[in-house]
């Protein structure tokens, strides 16, 4: 109950605010594919219903909001030409806002692992792996793992975050999740482990799984799994 009560207390309620007045936060790190853009965007003009956009009072700009959770709603709603938008406005600290969007911003579109990796270490230093886990979708050792993106030369990273949507979409690393046993984790732990072949750095465990697949896929289409020991 005390916990709830905390949580109300930084709610200052719902505020309908002119567009001009949000700012994106720059720690974004969702991005949304152009068909589902484009279903949201026909969602919003044939029934005018979205859910409200969560902001809080920019921290260095007067009069203005700062969005954490429906950067997608606020570019859409502009490109149809509205003016103001339904927001529950929040009045949350720097940290709190970092949390925020490492948690609502999952819910819609999808993220970009280079820019999600770079609020993961804002946020890290901040705050424990464990603390953070607790906290976040992922679990601690996926944190450390997308944060091992941030081991790509600058370079890298900035001609990453120079590309257009679509080039994202085709050459941003991926965040691949599996559901596995305890049992069949240790399996492919193993598994994945000899496969790397050595590999150093962060490829190792990325560089295992393509060599298995390329190697059961050598196999052709018609080989039998083995059965697990």
């Amino acid at each position: 109950m005390n916990g709830n009560r905390a949580n109300e207390s930084k709610r200052i309620g719902p505020r309908v605010i002119p567009l001009v007045g949000l700012r994106p936060h720059p720690l974004n790190s969702n991005v949304m594919p152009e068909d589902l853009r484009a279903k949201l965007a026909a969602h919003i003009k044939q029934s005018g219903r979205y859910p409200m956009v969560i902001v809080r009072p920019h921290p260095d700009e007067a009069d203005q909001f700062q969005i954490l959770d429906g950067h997608h709603r606020v570019e859409v709603l502009r490109d149809l030409g509205h003016t103001d938008i339904r927001c529950d406005v929040w009045a949350v600290d720097d940290r709190e806002a970092k949390i925020l969007l490492a948690t609502l911003n999952r819910l819609q579109g999808q993220d970009s692992p280079i820019r999600r990796a770079q609020l993961l270490h804002e946020l890290l230093g901040e705050m424990s792996l464990g603390d953070l886990a607790g906290l976040l979708p992922e679990t601690d050792k996926q944190i450390e793992e997308l944060h091992a993106l941030l081991e790509f030369p600058a370079e890298e990273i900035a001609a990453l975050l120079a590309a257009d949507a679509e080039e994202q979409e085709r050459v941003l690393p991926r965040v691949i999740s599996f559901v596995v046993t305890a049992d069949q984790e240790e399996l492919i732990e193993r598994a994945v482990e000899k496969a790397s072949d050595g590999t150093p750095g962060r490829d190792r465990k990325s560089s295992g799984l393509v060599h298995l697949a390329r190697h059961f896929l050598a196999e052709g289409t018609d080989a039998v799994l083995p059965e697990e020991a």
